[in-house]
């Protein structure tokens, strides 16, 4: 079972912290190169300094990290390092770093044990947890990869300074996706306090960070290998999302394009007579308003994402799944939305045909 640690100061601990998971003081640090020269240097600089060796290597920023190329880097790099089956790869970054560094973990030596430390919102709250590795290929996103659940999960708000604003509001849509999915009492709560998210104070993201891995590490108890359908549920706004991730080129932030999908997801539930009480649609509404817009890349064109749904990989019998809200906290998942209705809300939404 992973352990979860979230809070202020923890990455001051953190050597101390991953001892508990390390047969020596051996580890290797995988970060991005905008880190690179900050807080991934601090960090290994703190564990030289309580007597471990933890050789650092770096990504490429965003999804140019998660490639089939960066994986055999990596694999190199812990060859070379002479990284051994109980060393643990620490991830030190946001979601791309975290999918890259676990998918090495991964497949290195059949599986080492892997720390994540998210240093974005969207990390935190969500990608950090659950054991989904993975790199992209040309047509999909996520397509290769592995389940390697982290032994150890920390979480400090204080990995977040400097993170920029748009980021930071990109990971804001998956803290709101588990309050729509799975508790409508912290999507209340999500909204009574988003001046305080808003504002970034510690506590206000340390408690929004710690429920929504409390939800997830629920749901994956329960579907860890995501068989029985259970765990699909985290996917909602994710099916439109990823086509628009991939049909972007990677230029719209994860975040938003999950925010683009749940807008579109909401319509399509409201299509089919979902969230018919009128307080449950509004709290949806003045949640999903609270998130960033997406500006749809020009050369995006909405028979390109229908296309692009049919590649996603909980599509079932070449028809896209979509999960979609009978009510607030009450998802439920179709395979039975049409082409025309998929080009029916994009058009809503702005996406040219």
């Amino acid at each position: 079972m992973t352990e979860i640690r979230v809070g202020p100061g923890l990455l001051g601990r953190l050597p101390a912290l991953v001892a508990r998971h390390a047969a020596r003081r051996r580890a290797t640090l995988v970060t991005d190169s905008r880190l690179a020269a900050g807080l991934g240097r601090t960090i290994a600089a703190a564990f030289r300094r309580a007597g471990w060796e933890a050789p650092l290597f770096v990504l490429p920023r965003g999804e140019a990290a998660k490639t089939l190329r960066q994986a055999e880097r990596l694999w190199a790099f812990l060859a070379q390092t002479r990284h051994e089956r109980r060393d643990p790869v620490v991830a030190l970054g946001g979601g791309t770093v975290g999918d890259a560094a676990g998918f090495g973990a991964a497949t290195w030596m059949r599986g080492v044990p892997l720390v994540q430390v998210p240093t974005t919102l969207l990390a935190q709250s969500d990608s950090c947890l659950g054991g989904k590795t993975g790199v992209n290929i040309p047509v999909a996103k996520n397509a290769v990869g592995a389940f390697h659940q982290p032994a150890l999960v920390v979480a400090d708000p204080a990995a977040l300074a400097g993170l920029p604003e748009r980021d930071y509001a990109s990971g804001l849509a998956e803290v709101v996706k588990y309050g729509l999915v799975l508790d409508g009492a912290f999507a209340r709560a999500l909204d009574r306090r988003w001046p305080e998210l808003a504002a970034r104070r510690p506590a206000a993201v340390a408690w929004a960070v710690k429920r929504a891995l409390e939800l997830k590490a629920r749901v994956v108890a329960a579907d860890e290998r995501d068989l029985s359908g259970r765990r699909e549920l985290l996917n909602f706004g994710h099916t439109l999302g990823h086509a628009l991730e991939s049909a972007s080129g990677y230029a719209v932030r994860h975040g938003e394009a999950v925010a683009f999908g749940m807008r579109a997801a909401v319509l399509l539930s409201r299509g089919r007579g979902g969230l018919s009480r009128p307080a449950d649609a509004a709290l949806v509404s003045d949640l999903l308003a609270r998130l960033p817009s997406v500006r749809v890349p020009a050369g995006v064109r909405a028979g390109d994402l229908a296309e692009r749904l049919l590649m996603d990989k909980k599509a079932r019998g070449g028809r896209p799944v979509f999960v979609l809200l009978k009510g607030l906290a009450r998802p439920e998942r179709t395979d039975v939305v049409t082409r025309a209705q998929v080009l029916a809300v994009l058009a809503q939404l702005g996406v040219r045909p």
